[in-house]
């Protein structure tokens, strides 16, 4: 009988343990409210107050900030901003109390993320619908919504600084798609907050987007964009070294037909769509800046692809692109001044990437 309980007790203890491990592992880091962000104005486009994950760094990490800024589109007219409200890239109200950093460059797990994962870490929601750009006054006196990305990013910086950023040593602005717009928009200006002994630098992935007509001829993104900055008031974030220097300075994206989709899920495409695809490539490695890698490094491939996984930690899947030249081992050899690297793949053939988890659409 002894036995038999000692078997269940092992049993349950078991069970508690692996229940232990496997909450461990999903790395819940809580919500943060931006303090006193009503008062501030830095608030969604709902007028709910913005709000970010932070997970503290520890042991040497703990001067070091890795911030990651969240992408997803834009909303360039009163109709588009006021349905955005209503989701969680307009609300925060809609935002899930925990973030599993797992499985990304937020985690805390020494063998999947070994250079930042004892860094303080945090992943800032979009909420705004400007690449954290917009500026104005009063709400939509049409529709009631607010367009305050400038200041949303601005509270969230200030907050930040009061835990303990303004002492930083080493610092990463990061974002994806419209997040990494930000990261561009902001770079200069994230640079200016923090001590001038500090190393910092800014990744922005998925968001080189090119000034050029659409498919179909026309400059349909260039007009959507330049009303994005018009309804948000975004002349104000925006880099002076930039605006200076453009008749209209508006944030451009090009976007293949939806002709393409075939194309782009299957992978069956005609001469004449590979062409378009291959044509775009060389747009854009001709609208890359002519800078040392010093100063900007570069990684491209050539999966038909927006954005890749937030793991890009899985070394089998990065190599399976690359070679041994994965994104986060050429990223940390340009951040960490390893060597300095523009690694451009050099095939001629657009790939379709879905079977290692990189979608094409």
């Amino acid at each position: 009988m002894a036995s038999t309980a000692s078997t269940w007790y092992l049993l349950l203890l078991l069970a508690f343990s692996f229940m232990l491990l496997t909450e461990a592992a999903q790395q819940n880091v809580s919500l943060t409210f931006v303090d006193h962000a009503v008062e501030k104005g830095a608030v969604c486009l709902d007028g709910s107050p913005s709000v970010y994950y932070f997970d503290q760094g520890e042991g040497q990490g703990l001067d070091n900030w890795l911030i990651f800024l969240e992408g997803g589109g834009w909303c360039s007219n009163q109709s588009e901003c006021k349905e955005r409200s209503e989701s969680k890239y307009g609300s925060s109200t809609l935002r899930d109390q925990y973030r599993d950093f797992e499985a990304s460059l937020l985690s805390n797990d020494s063998q999947e993320n070994p250079k930042f994962y004892n860094w303080n870490r945090v992943y800032v929601p979009y909420c705004d619908g400007s690449s954290f750009t917009g500026n104005t006054e009063a709400a939509d006196s049409v529709t009631n919504v607010t367009y305050r990305g400038l200041r949303i990013f601005e509270a969230t910086m200030a907050d930040l600084l009061a835990k303990g950023m303004e002492q930083a040593q080493n610092a990463l602005l990061s974002g994806s798609s419209a997040g990494g717009v930000a990261a561009f928009v902001h770079c200069d200006r994230f640079r200016d907050l923090l001590p001038i002994t500090a190393q910092v630098k800014c990744l922005s992935l998925a968001s080189y987007f090119l000034h050029m007509d659409d498919s179909m001829g026309g400059g349909y993104f260039e007009n959507a964009f330049e009303a994005l900055i018009t309804l948000h008031g975004s002349t104000e974030a925006l880099p002076s070294l930039c605006t200076s220097i453009m008749s209209r300075p508006s944030l451009i994206r090009y976007n293949l037909s939806p002709a393409h989709e075939t194309c782009l899920l299957n992978f069956n495409c005609t001469l004449e769509q590979k062409r378009a695809i291959q044509d775009l490539r060389w747009d854009l490695f001709q609208a890359l800046p002519k800078a040392h890698p010093f100063v900007r490094g570069f990684w491209f491939t050539h999966c038909i692809a927006h954005e890749l996984p937030y793991n890009w930690n899985d070394v089998k899947k990065m190599e399976s692109i690359m070679g041994d030249e994965t994104l986060p081992r050429v990223f940390d050899d340009w951040y960490f001044n390893y060597q300095y690297l523009q690694v451009i793949d050099s095939s001629d053939e657009p790939r379709n990437c879905s079977d290692i988890g990189i979608s094409p659409t």
